[in-house]
């Protein structure tokens, strides 16, 4: 296997793309919400193209360290969400999901 260094800087246009670990609590998180599992399936696939490639660029909660993202509900089965996560430089770890009110 080859392991190289090189003194470049990463493309802008082909970042490196982390992958998203699912912390062992969410499935209970989710279940609660009341929604398929595979139209959160989809949600999470989502977040592969946003905060899987730049999660830098989400906001980040001060006391916590955590990051948020907003997801837009799909109705009826998806409320709006609140995606907490973290991350370091090969994976995004999502660590809660919050409803958000209508």
């Amino acid at each position: 296997m080859l392991n190289a260094v090189t003194s470049e800087p990463p493309d802008p246009h082909h970042p490196h793309i982390r992958d998203i670990v699912q912390q062992d609590r969410l499935g209970e998180i989710l279940e609660g919400l009341n929604v398929s599992i595979h139209k959160l399936d989809d949600v999470i696939r989502g977040l592969s193209e946003t905060i899987a490639r730049r999660p830098d660029k989400f906001f980040r909660e001060p006391h916590t360290g955590w990051s948020r993202i907003v997801v837009k509900g799909f109705p009826p089965d998806i409320p709006a969400l609140a995606i907490w996560f973290t991350y370091d430089q090969d994976y995004v770890y999502i660590e809660h999901v919050q409803p958000l009110e209508k």
